[in-house]
């Protein structure tokens, strides 16, 4: 994967290793990413005397224990996501129980308490929505950024893998389902359901993914990118998907489309149904740049749009490239002008009007309304904390940095600096566009520096961003955040994010060397295959998490055996 460009084209290769970050929210009063004593949990646990959001649930696989229940306190219309448990009750009523516990050990101070200041509206159950506010008293959920995490060894695990699976990508799971929906680059959506890969494609636009560089060349940043659906899934019907298609009328187009499911048949969509949310269509500024009938890689085509998500506020996140071209040439200047969809990440409702701008974004008088964040070139994955509702962003670099960036619960208006910074490397880039004026930088959290030298081996990086770990099954792992390197011959890394204190980094390969026995690594258990590459680091509905792995398995991360 051309960190120029972001490669989708799977190959074998060396020992590659995936990251984490432990992500806890300061316990401070007011502070929004307040997590002391499990504040907003995993995406909305009930709030002392009163109630998480209409349509709030607790996030998936999320178990409390220790505190008292509430009588005041009631879970949201919605409820528990499947996998998703509240032991001793889902909050306390202004106190938590003496010496109660988080999960995987973090803990609540005696007698500590958590309040959300007013109910939690929105999706997925209310972590901190965009401009609400938490209120911390008594223990935060412990978090240690002077050492960096102490892994040693995971398990892999499973799911599925199958030669039916070309270019497998991302996958996801409706709201209280247990089936998995497996996006493959190439044009179809596959529903894994019972312990059987359906045949039938749940959504097939693979004529819109025809002349793919993937056959030629084992590498396109275009094609079917990933999937979400809607918080109401189970009513309405609705997802949404990120496509760039390589042929049809839609060619090159930066499509985010709607679609509902069948209403006789639940395994498929209804296709009459579809409906563009976002169709950018290609080229630079008055066309430069771009040539449509190129038929090998071509940078102008590329930085499209890659991940659609669903937020802890249940609105719709999507990130969106730059454009393209060799430091932002194609669309020179968009990263850093807020009235562009360009290089940001834009925060939407799809149940609102055109062009479905979410309410209370920070340049809706100013800019375009859609727009939350901006700086970047490619955020070609990005992940949530459920718990805090913090936001992590990959950022795939130019020549000399890889990124991850980190956009606290709350925050708006982030300005993470490309083209004028890649990392901290002010000017990298060497480009006329600065930092906009006014705009103050926002430095990366961590980032992986290419080698020196010149030559191909610069390019092939790109980094993957993940959600953080709320699960259960590997309580060492309790508040990680997950992130990955696409490529199996790069380290990918560890860390713990403590508010704004950053950990030592950890490197845990992909694959066990026998000659690096101190070192963490992931282990196949159960007949797994041996881990590669990286599409995607999703969570699961029982909290776990899960790779989009090898281009054509989907496995678990589990304890090692």
């Amino acid at each position: 994967m051309r960190s120029s460009s972001l490669r989708q084209g799977f190959s074998s290769g060396a020992l590659g290793v995936l990251g984490f970050v432990l992500s806890c929210g300061d316990s401070s009063s007011g502070n929004p990413d307040a997590a002391a004593g499990g504040a907003t949990a995993s995406g909305g646990a009930s709030v002392a005397a009163g109630t998480s959001g209409t349509g709030g649930q607790v996030g998936p696989g999320v178990s409390i224990a220790g505190g008292a229940s509430g009588s005041d306190a009631t879970p949201g219309t919605g409820g528990l996501q499947a996998g998703g448990t509240s032991t001793g009750g889902a909050s306390t009523l202004a106190s938590g129980g003496a010496g109660g516990t988080m999960p995987a050990g973090g803990t609540v101070s005696d007698g500590g308490s958590s309040v959300v200041l007013g109910s939690a509206t929105g999706g997925r159950g209310g972590a901190t929505a965009i401009g609400g506010t938490t209120s911390g008293s008594g223990g935060a959920l412990a978090c240690d950024a002077s050492q960096a995490p102490a892994i040693k060894q995971l398990g892999l695990e499973q799911v599925v893998q199958s030669s039916q699976l070309k270019i497998l990508v991302y996958a996801a799971q409706p709201p209280g389902s247990s089936d998995w929906y497996l996006v493959d680059a190439l044009g179809a959506v596959y529903v894994y359901s019972g312990g059987v890969l359906q045949e039938t494609p749940f959504l097939d636009v693979s004529a819109e993914v025809q002349n793919s560089t993937y056959a030629t060349l084992n590498y396109d940043e275009r094609g079917l990118l990933s999937i979400a659906f809607a918080p109401d899934y189970q009513t309405s019907g609705k997802l949404y998907v990120a496509l760039t298609p390589t042929s049809a009328d839609t060619k090159d187009h930066d499509l985010l489309l709607e679609y509902k499911r069948s209403a006789t048949n639940p395994l498929v969509v209804d296709t009459s149904t579809r409906k563009a949310i976002l169709d950018l269509p290609p080229g630079g500024v008055d066309g430069a740049g771009y040539n449509p009938n190129t038929t090998g890689v071509d940078l102008n085509k590329y930085h499209n749009g890659s991940t659609v998500m669903f937020g802890p506020d249940g609105m719709l996140y999507y990130g969106l490239g730059d454009g393209g071209g060799e430091c932002n040439s194609a669309r020179p200047g968009v990263p850093q002008d807020t009235t562009t969809p360009y290089g940001k990440i834009l925060r939407l409702d799809p149940n609102a009007a055109a062009p479905y701008a979410a309410a209370g974004n920070p340049f809706a008088d100013t800019g375009d309304a859609r727009v939350l964040h901006w700086g970047l070139r490619n955020p070609f994955r990005f992940g949530f904390d459920w718990l805090t509702g913090d936001l992590y962003i990959g950022e795939v670099g130019q020549w000399a940095y890889e990124e991850i960036d980190f956009a606290p619960a709350g925050s708006q208006g982030l300005n993470f600096g490309w083209p004028d910074y890649e990392g901290n490397d002010a000017e990298s880039c060497k480009t006329s566009t600065k930092l906009a004026t006014g705009a103050t930088h926002t430095p990366p959290i961590t980032t992986i520096k290419h080698p020196t030298g010149s030559g191909a081996s610069n390019l092939v990086y790109a980094i993957v961003g993940g959600p953080v770990y709320r699960g259960s099954a590997i309580p060492e792992l309790y508040g990680a955040y997950f992130f990955g390197e696409y490529y199996a011959n790069h380290d990918m890394r560890a860390l713990y994010q403590c508010g704004s204190k950053t950990s030592e980094v950890r490197i845990i390969h992909k694959q066990c060397d026998p000659n690096l026995p101190n070192d963490a690594c992931f282990i196949p258990v159960g007949g797994a295959p041996k881990l590669t590459e990286v599409g995607a680091v999703v969570q699961g509905n029982d909290g776990e998490l899960y790779l989009a792995a090898n281009g054509n398995a989907l496995l678990k991360i589990v304890p090692a055996k």
